[in-house]
């Protein structure tokens, strides 16, 4: 009964620190820290089935909090996502995959509504009650660009002038560069990244253990960095660009944007893996 007591003291503190910390880390769920293909539609049924953490971001999170503590600051999680609240159980999913405690804020009946506006009113709120209690924060938001998390911490950052740090992962393929015939979709000052790989040198993590690097290294040297299903999304993307310019589309013409796609991706794709 002791340890239980004791235990869920340790809980209810760490929760506490998470209404008036130093440090906020403020993190969307999926396609961020959970592998869900938002980008694959309706159809992505690996949203609902899998479930699977991308273990590097999870041990990233804990190397922010253990560096922070170190430094003498708090330092508190908070998990907001744009997902219907039955989609899954968040705080079981963060506590299972070990990821740092916090709350979680998914989409309701009550607190639903347009995703943009959701998120914005959501961070918002959050931001306005550490503001409360410290007026000297530092914030990291993590997101994806899916959606709307980097125009939402974009203009959060501009409107309430945080100073903060925004990082996002591009599963759009929109923001790394494959080609320079491509065009790149990003928003200035936002640190795009396509895997952990982009992330051992920043100078944001410098702290980075070399546990974490060598796992790092060893996924990318596998070719198990980005899901497979960011390929997919890629040769949509190029099938997408190549049909734009072909005027009216015809079967046999869709069918050679399609094949041209597949190969450009593939290419891009192993370049992208002899990058580092």
């Amino acid at each position: 009964m002791k340890t239980f007591k004791l235990l869920a003291a340790l809980l209810l503190f760490s929760y506490s620190l998470a209404g008036f910390s130093k440090t906020l880390v403020i993190t969307d769920i999926d396609d961020t820290i959970k592998k869900a293909n938002s980008m694959g539609g309706v159809g992505g049924v690996y949203h609902f089935l899998k479930k699977k953490p991308y273990n590097e971001t999870r041990d990233l999170f804990n190397e922010i909090r253990k560096d922070e503590i170190a430094r003498g600051n708090t330092i508190g999680y908070f998990y907001v996502s744009a997902a219907p609240s039955f989609t899954f159980d968040a705080q079981e999913w963060i506590t299972k995959n070990n990821f740092p405690a916090g709350p979680s804020y998914l989409k309701t009946k009550e607190n639903g509504g347009e995703t943009y506006a959701y998120k914005y009113r959501t961070i918002k709120t959050i931001i306005e009650n550490a503001l409360k209690k410290d007026n000297d924060l530092k914030i990291i938001f993590f997101g994806d660009n899916s959606q709307h998390d980097a125009k939402v911490y974009y203009d959060l950052n501009l409107e309430m002038n945080l100073g903060s740090e925004i990082f996002i992962r591009d599963v759009s393929t929109e923001a790394t560069y494959f080609s320079s015939t491509l065009p790149l979709v990003r928003l200035p000052g936002v640190h795009y990244f396509f895997s952990e790989m982009e992330l051992i040198n920043h100078p944001s993590f410098l702290f980075m253990s070399s546990n974490l690097k060598n796992l790092i290294h060893a996924q990318y040297s596998k070719q198990d960095l980005v899901p497979p299903y960011t390929l997919d999304t890629l040769v949509d993307r190029l099938k997408d660009i190549c049909e734009s310019g072909k005027g009216i589309i015809t079967e046999d013409k869709s069918r050679e944007c399609k094949q041209q796609a597949k190969k450009d991706a593939g290419q891009y794709w192993e370049d992208y893996y002899t990058r580092f």
